[in-house]
């Protein structure tokens, strides 16, 4: 009896000081990913523009969006949540009531600010820059949703703020670095910077909603090659 009481007794120590670990690490994450937003605008504004001096306008915004989604939406966020969480996250689902407001909100947003808004129409000089813009509708869509949804929808699931609002408005002004190379239309920008505040926030929603990102991705994906087509 008294060596099963001392086994207990190692055992209930062991494992406090695992969770007590474990919570310590999860904090440090959190207080990251609260952090991260705007290291991620002061890193990648001098990439975009020092790519632009050098080379083609169109090239250097691609190449800094792919930048992006290497470093940020991909290493960042496996770094932060995990591999496992991200492929679960992503999983595909069946279509539920859930999905359909917030699909089309996305949807009939993307749309609205197409054919709206001055400044977000993109000059399609050429077959190549049309499939460039189509092509960074599937990056932003997939890398941007594990980034700026999924790190902070697993971190942060019961707290709203940090959850939905604080990466949401980041996201809206972190439009404004890309943008920035493309065009100097201040209007536009501020039109793009505020779309994509809204975006994010029925995105937010859509992710807590069906606890998936698989909606969100698609909402995003087809949002934006609404917008460049």
């Amino acid at each position: 009896m008294k060596g099963s009481a001392t086994f207990d007794h190692i055992f209930g120590n062991t494992y406090k000081i695992t969770s007590s670990i474990a919570d310590s690490l999860a904090d440090k994450k959190r207080i990251i990913a609260i952090i991260a937003p705007p290291v991620l605008i002061a890193f990648m504004y001098p990439i975009f523009h020092s790519l632009a001096v050098v080379m083609n306008d169109w090239i250097a915004w691609y190449l800094g969006l792919v930048i992006y989604w290497l470093i940020w939406g991909l290493v960042f966020s496996v770094l932060t949540v995990g591999k496992d969480t991200i492929r679960a996250l992503i999983r595909p689902r069946k279509p539920t009531i859930k999905v359909l407001l917030p699909m089309s909100i996305i949807l009939l947003g993307a749309l609205a600010a197409r054919l709206f808004v001055p400044g977000m129409e993109y000059e399609k000089q050429s077959v190549w820059i049309l499939l460039l813009l189509l092509s960074t509708s599937f990056g932003n869509g997939f890398f941007e949703e594990v980034l700026w949804r999924g790190v902070y929808f697993t971190l942060f699931p019961n707290k709203i703020f940090y959850r939905m609002i604080w990466p949401t408005v980041w996201f809206a002004i972190w439009h404004y670095v890309p943008g920035s190379v493309l065009h100097d239309n201040m209007t536009g920008l501020i039109g793009l910077m505020a779309g994509s505040g809204l975006m994010g926030l029925v995105l937010s929603y859509m992710t807590k909603k069906t606890n998936t990102l698989w909606w969100s991705i698609l909402a995003h994906t087809l949002g934006g090659i609404i917008l460049v087509s």
